[in-house]
């Protein structure tokens, strides 16, 4: 039997969805759903929880019971006694007699689990489980509209932010809200990712919520992180991390994504030391700058973190300027990165990440400046929600990363300069998105013809990474303007695509020499569980490869990349794990004709050949969007001149005289010219 992925298990939960979807709507069944997965997954692969007898699969299935609901909630009972360092509390609110669930349909639930196998030696990772269920709470969190706000936060906003503080081995990870947990989850993979020692790092978090806390208890379970301190209660007013004498904890970095605008009680916060910079309202559901706050005193001095935040929190004056002014001085803020609207569940509102520092402050080399971005374009339109994508993720990164500049994405701003803004911190106030002008329309041209040399001269180099030319577009009329060739510029709009054919070839001839270099150091780390560290340096020679023609820039290339190496994902780790047949195996749960066993040789050069294939399509894709570029600026200058008002009055007179004609052919008499606008004077003859 091949092993399970995590699409397919994805898919068998979604099943167990379909179910119970007639009887109770999609917050009820969740936690159906999460019980049924526990007891499956802790009964195939016993080595992850103490396992009682009463707990075990095969009694579940087998019992005679009238009311299936009472063996269902033994086992649970008995699986939480025997594992109430983990699992104290979190199956409480589980009951499967009071979920409106008669025999019928909780016996269709055991025969739906009871058709997969969840023992590590059946999966194709050992956190598929994890994986699948991770991707059921997005699909819920979808549904929950506003309930979900508070309780899951996007993955790929979580996975940008893990990576913007960059945990190690042996270090510190603290989720003050945790939500159901993906913060830490992504914490874990990113050094499993990076680094060997994973087994170090130790993840702390808190939640407020019972029901989200249980959840993200189950989480992180069923990513076989056991080791993990999650606590239940108010992280504002009562953080629960302290030492033997009562002082709180510090980490090394803290992640996390409070609830927007939400009230407090001041006499209610316990360890006000904390709030070092200043109190804010109340009432009045301004309470963020105090959970940045929070999350700024739970650091070690040279601790990093990132908050989400709304981002009125940047721009509100009173007491919120001077938190701010107190935050900026002391060094701690390194970063404002904006999000785009519409991503976060439950909120359509644009958003932030703030990159926070320990009290040793910024590095030295960014100190009294902070680096804004503005990402507020970098997301994917959806239906219902929008998504930051790999590509978008890439770009943030690299910018953050080396403190780029870009016009109209990025900019580091000095302390001075916020300060002259009274600590404003809006990032459309230091980054402007408004795309630049394009030039004004030439007078002399749009009146007497032309197109003006200045305007192909600025477009000059985009055609020349192209091997074009642009005289070779025109016709030289006088210095200063250009004529379009005798057969109109639309003709010579078409021809660019085959002016354009031998830099476009010798460009992917460039991509394809990159690959078969990057295909052996692939092939040579094949079933070494070492492949995904390759990726920054894959990413590195595949842009100092494809960079110097200039046909793509370098954030278009990791842009490419990063979709690709995301894509790919799965495959990669099976490559990882279990070598070229791994992937064959993996494909063939969806492709019947793959499904013969085929030599290693064959597989490999299968494999390498997808995905060389799909990187590869991917810049021809973007190249032909370049030439398309050039087409439309072609194009635009014809819109423009190549017609001029000269040419309209001679093409209007040559309407007329046709006209005069015609009327004389019927028997008129044409009375001569009229001003334009006046009324036509004919008699007949």
């Amino acid at each position: 039997m091949r092993p399970m992925t995590v699409t397919q298990l994805t898919r068998h939960l979604f099943g167990a969805a379909d179910i119970l979807r007639s009887r109770m709507d999609a917050s009820a069944y969740l936690d159906i759903i999460s019980g049924m997965l526990l007891l499956k997954r802790a009964s195939d692969q016993p080595d992850i929880l103490q396992m009682p007898d009463r707990a075990r699969w095969s009694r579940i299935v087998k019992s005679e019971h009238r009311m299936l609901g009472d063996p269902l909630n033994v086992a649970l009972l008995e699986l939480e006694r025997s594992n109430l360092e983990v699992l104290d509390g979190v199956l409480e609110g589980l009951d499967f007699n009071k979920r409106g669930l008669g025999r019928a349909q909780l016996k269709s639930l055991i025969d739906h689990f009871d058709r997969i196998s969840l023992s590590d030696n059946d999966l194709e990772f050992r956190d598929v489980v994890g994986c699948a269920y991770d991707r059921v709470l997005g699909w819920f969190a979808e549904r929950a509209g506003r309930r979900a706000e508070e309780s899951y936060t996007p993955r790929s906003v979580v996975r940008l932010m893990v990576r913007l503080v960059r945990p190690e081995p042996g270090q510190s990870v603290y989720d003050p809200f945790a939500g159901s947990g993906g913060m830490l989850v992504q914490a874990k993979k990113y050094v499993d990712e990076h680094s060997a020692k994973s087994a170090n790092l130790t993840l702390f978090g808190q939640e407020i919520n019972i029901s989200t806390w249980s959840i993200a208890r189950l989480n992180l379970l069923l990513h076989s992180i056991t080791e993990g301190s999650l606590l239940r209660g108010d992280s504002l007013t009562n953080p629960l991390h302290v030492v033997a004498d009562g002082r709180r904890m510090l980490f090394d970095r803290v992640l996390t994504n409070p609830p927007f605008s939400m009230n407090y009680v001041r006499q209610d916060v316990r360890y006000p030391e904390r709030m070092r910079y200043g109190w804010t309202p109340e009432q009045g559901n301004k309470a963020d700058l105090m959970n940045v706050q929070h999350a700024l005193a739970m650091m070690r001095p040279d601790g990093i973190g990132a908050v989400v935040t709304p981002q009125g929190v940047l721009f509100r004056g009173g007491v919120e300027a001077e938190i701010r002014r107190g935050i900026l001085e002391d060094g701690r803020l390194e970063g404002v990165i904006g999000i785009g609207p519409n991503v976060f569940y439950g909120t359509a509102i644009p958003a932030c990440i703030l990159v926070l520092r320990g009290t040793n402050g910024s590095p030295a080399e960014r100190r009294d400046r902070v680096l804004f971005i503005n990402a507020e374009r970098e997301i994917v339109t959806g239906r219902t929600q929008n998504r930051l994508e790999p590509q978008h993720i890439e770009k943030i990164l690299d910018v953050f990363r080396n403190w780029s500049e870009i016009p109209g994405f990025s900019r580091v701003v000095s302390l001075d300069e916020i300060a002259e803004n009274d600590f404003n911190l809006n990032v459309r106030r230091y980054v402007h998105t408004s795309p630049p002008a394009g030039p004004l329309l030439d007078v002399r041209a749009a009146l007497f013809g032309g197109v003006p040399k200045r305007e192909v001269d600025a477009q000059e180099s985009k055609f020349h990474v192209f091997g074009i030319d642009p005289a070779d577009l025109f016709q030289p009329k006088n210095p200063d303007y250009l004529d379009f060739p005798a057969e109109g510029y639309e003709a010579t709009a078409e021809r660019i695509q085959h002016l354009t054919t031998g830099r476009e070839q010798q460009f992917i001839d460039r991509c394809q020499r990159w690959w078969e270099r990057a295909a052996r150091r692939i092939a040579e780390h094949a079933g070494t569980r070492l492949l995904l560290r390759l990726r920054s340096r894959l990413m590195t020679s595949f842009c100092e490869e494809l960079l110097p023609p200039g046909i793509l820039d370098r954030y278009q290339l990791i842009g490419i990349f990063a979709a690709w190496w995301s894509d790919r994902q799965d495959d990669l780790r099976s490559l990882d794990h279990r070598g070229f047949p791994g992937v064959i195996d993996r494909w063939t749960t969806t492709n019947k004709e793959l499904s013969r066993p085929v030599p290693e040789h064959v597989a490999r050069e299968r494999v390498l050949g997808v995905l060389g294939e799909d990187i590869r399509s991917r810049v021809e894709k973007l190249v032909a969007a370049e030439r398309q570029a050039l087409v439309d600026v072609y194009l635009s200058w014809g819109d423009r001149y190549a017609t001029s008002l000269v040419d309209l009055e001679t093409q209007s007179e040559a309407a007329a005289a046709r006209l005069r004609h015609r009327m004389g052919e019927l028997g008129y008499t044409w009375t001569g010219p009229r001003p334009s606008g006046s009324r036509t004077h004919r008699t007949r003859r």
